[in-house]
């Protein structure tokens, strides 16, 4: 049997594994790699090399200095005075929470982004009864998904898919830190007025008054626990985070003096600040990072790789445009892999996704001379937007706290859901030619 063949084979039992969900992501994801090794389609070194790659190290960087962030309570901090700004207007408090924790989760952590915000206006329903908790917390759980969209390190979902787009156009070719932020920053910008001026009155025919909620959970389960805002630390803390923005944004300059200054050595460096000042201690520092989502993220990129070495990629591609026939528009192939995976992301992981159909969607748009690039911003974009299922990922699931009902989301997320995919399907073209 050719490498290419099995390739597919181990590609398509992990598929049904990661559906079936009863072994943990990275289990399964270092089977396949493993399985890939030992039948010889993939090179020990092609299928580890991500193990150590800048991406990598990027992911447990910004895990650390998300998470200094939120003890020292900067994050807390903002979201509190900007809140209060609103003064009691339930609508005003809903597009400001919205819009808040949009730009929050664009560059720390959705889940952690989410939690800080549910706390702070559980707060300000209990203090204030014209303010309906269930009014508030859907759109702000959106937003927490919707605003990780906007840059590279918004979700793990761009970073999955920054590996996947390494490994098939270079290292050099990959998203650089703002490449999502124009159609990004737009979504969230019509998010905004979506949640005051749809969203709002939909809500009340939706789910009426009624305010029912249990407790703020983390993504173990356990409650969540909002530290009191250190005030000597968030100032030191603060500038952590803005030298690192700058640092990110300057970085592709920067590198041509400083050949090592890549997105993985800021990170670490912004990492290490946080610990040596004390805005977070070494243990916390261990505990905050998730081996589990790095290893799972390593081990996938290695499966990528044995796609597109053995050729099991290309042979995908084909079958894939036997079904969809030779003659298919460019623009009518990006508009069935946007739906693709924007449809699989409101059951599946959002990165699980990606793994799946971007080796194939690379495979079709490399042999068809399309722009490869331009097919991925869309694509991972349409995969970190799924937010019309609670199934869709955890931070999403968590608003359940609310106890809205399943088919809540769909009728409340679900129009966003098209008009952010609308959004792709015509601004994507226009930035990215797909023909090219």
């Amino acid at each position: 049997m050719s490498p290419a063949v099995l390739s597919l084979i181990i590609f398509a039992v992990c598929v049904v594994l990661y559906i079936w969900n009863k072994l943990p992501v990275s289990v399964v994801a270092l089977l396949g790699l493993t399985a890939m090794l030992l039948t010889n389609v993939v090179s020990f070194e092609d299928g580890f090399k991500s193990f150590g790659s800048s991406t990598v190290v990027l992911i447990v960087g910004m895990m650390v200095v998300g998470q200094a962030a939120f003890d020292t309570g900067l994050a807390q901090l903002i979201g509190d005075k900007v809140i209060k700004l609103a003064k009691g207007n339930e609508r005003a408090i809903v597009m400001l929470a919205t819009g808040l924790t949009a730009l929050i989760s664009a560059f720390l952590s959705n889940i952690a982004t989410l939690a800080m915000m549910i706390s702070i206006l559980q707060g300000v329903c209990s203090s204030d009864k014209r303010i309906h908790y269930k009014n508030v917390i859907m759109p702000v759980g959106m937003a927490s998904v919707l605003g990780g969209a906007a840059t590279l390190i918004g979700s793990t979902t761009q970073l999955t898919a920054q590996g996947i787009v390494q490994e098939y156009l270079g290292v050099e070719n990959g998203f650089s830190f703002f490449t999502f932020a124009i159609p990004g920053f737009l979504i969230i910008a019509v998010l905004v007025l979506y949640a005051g001026f749809i969203g709002y009155p939909l809500g009340k025919k939706i789910w009426g008054d009624s305010d029912t909620y249990d407790y703020i959970p983390e993504a173990d389960g356990k409650k969540s626990e909002v530290k009191e805002p250190n005030r000597k630390k968030i100032p030191i803390m603060a500038t952590i985070f803005i030298l690192t923005m700058v640092l990110y944004m300057t970085s592709d300059y920067l590198s041509k003096y400083i050949p090592n200054l890549n997105v993985g050595t800021i990170s670490i460096m912004s990492a290490l600040a946080c610990v040596i000042t004390g805005c977070i201690d070494h243990k916390s520092a261990m505990k905050s990072i998730n081996w589990t989502v790095a290893i799972w993220f390593c081990a996938s990129l290695g499966i990528a790789a044995g796609l597109n070495k053995s050729g099991g990629g290309e042979l995908l591609a084909k079958g894939f445009v036997g079904i969809f026939g030779e003659n298919i528009s460019v623009f009518g192939l990006f508009a069935v892999l946007l739906i693709l995976v924007i449809f699989l992301t409101q059951f599946l992981s959002n990165s699980t996704v990606l793994t799946i159909v971007l080796p194939v969607a690379f495979s079709i748009t490399q042999a068809m001379g399309y722009n490869t690039f331009g097919f991925a911003v869309g694509l991972t974009m349409g995969g970190a937007m799924a937010v019309a299922t609670p199934l869709a990922n955890t931070t999403i699931g968590m608003t359940m706290i609310a106890n809205y009902k399943f088919s809540d989301y769909l009728k409340y997320c679900g129009p966003m859901t098209v008009i952010a995919t609308i959004i792709l399907l015509v601004l994507v073209p226009i930035l990215w030619p797909l023909a090219a």
